[in-house]
């Protein structure tokens, strides 16, 4: 698609995505061109076809756009998951938009799973665990434990963690599996956990990791959303620490 094509796309989802969650409107934001770095995403772990950043300075949200991947209307809503948090909990705060970095990748996977599984709104209905999802031919069990692997596989890598945005990165994934099982535990029918957690709890240790996995489950409010950046924090303070030479 040319680039004039691929702007109008986005402006229909994002009419799609102001429906879908029954906001009445989103933030205004650029949209800007990239081409994914083979090298940057091999060792980042995965690549994304959209990115969405946002300047606490200039108060600007960008939304980022690979030309030449395909543009599915679930990753889109991601990234305006993204774009809204941040105007609703971080605006012009840099602290708080770091530390909203756990929260949003939580509630941009919940969004996501749920435009995966053909919701039209916000408000889910139940859900086989088993049936299938938009991507791969998987059903939404092998989904889940796809993302949780995901994190596995980059926790477990000889140099993670190989500086402050391979963290970041990673522990972002990890909130994505977070919202994803979220959805599932809420409206799964037939849902089970199978998965080991131990290279996570090794990482992250086991009293942390127990706190971020009963506290992210269901809808946030914004007290709920406030919260979570203590438990996001207390994963990155000590590895900023270190990097930074701080006591």
């Amino acid at each position: 698609m040319t680039e004039i094509q691929i702007k109008n796309l986005i402006k229909e989802y994002e009419k799609e995505y102001i429906e879908f969650m029954e906001i009445e409107k989103l933030p205004q934001y650029k949209i800007d061109f990239f081409e994914i770095n083979v090298e940057e995403s091999d060792a980042a772990g995965f690549a994304s076809a959209a990115q969405a950043y946002y300047n606490t300075k200039t108060d600007e949200h960008i939304l980022r756009i690979c030309k030449s991947s395909e543009i599915p209307r679930y990753i889109v809503f991601h990234e305006f998951t993204h774009i809204l948090d941040t105007e609703m909990y971080a605006k012009q705060d840099s602290w708080k938009y770091m530390a909203l970095s756990g929260y949003t990748e939580y509630h941009a996977a919940q969004v996501e799973l749920m435009i995966m599984l053909g919701a039209d709104s916000i408000q889910t209905q139940d859900f086989s665990f088993t049936v299938d999802v938009e991507i791969g031919n998987s059903t939404v069990r092998n989904y889940l434990n796809s993302r949780h692997q995901l994190v596995v596989n980059m926790m477990n890598r000889t140099d993670f963690p190989r500086d402050i945005e391979a963290l970041k990165t990673t522990v972002g994934v990890l909130y994505n599996y977070l919202g994803v099982r979220s959805i599932c535990k809420m409206y799964a029918k037939d849902y089970t956990e199978e998965v080991d957690n131990t290279i996570i709890i090794q990482k992250l240790s086991k009293v942390l990791f127990e706190e971020i996995n009963s506290f992210m489950v269901g809808w946030f409010n914004e007290a709920q959303v406030e919260l979570s950046f203590v438990s996001y924090m207390k994963i990155m303070w000590p590895m900023l620490q270190s990097y930074f030479g701080k006591e």
